[in-house]
């Protein structure tokens, strides 16, 4: 057993590596939709569709938030 534990331990790794990626992609996209929201705003234009994108990003991130607290602590974190 012991020496599947540097397989498993790069595993993780690259799971992490790969999880924190995927997360950072959407709040990425967030963070320049208010941007431009706020851009919007200040020129007397409407930033709705700049919003409704940025709130779809943050659904986005929450849910690969969620797939991903699932996989490292199992179903159980579901019920914290």
């Amino acid at each position: 057993m012991n020496r599947d534990r540097p397989f498993a331990a790069a595993a993780r790794a690259d799971f992490l590596k790969q999880f924190f990626h995927d997360l950072a992609t959407p709040l990425s996209a967030v963070a320049l939709h208010l941007e431009l929201a706020k851009r919007r705003v200040n020129r007397g234009e409407d930033p709705d569709d700049a919003l409704v994108t940025a709130r779809k990003e943050l659904d986005r991130a929450l849910q690969l938030f969620e797939e991903g607290r699932e996989v490292l602590l199992g179903k159980d974190a579901e019920s914290e």
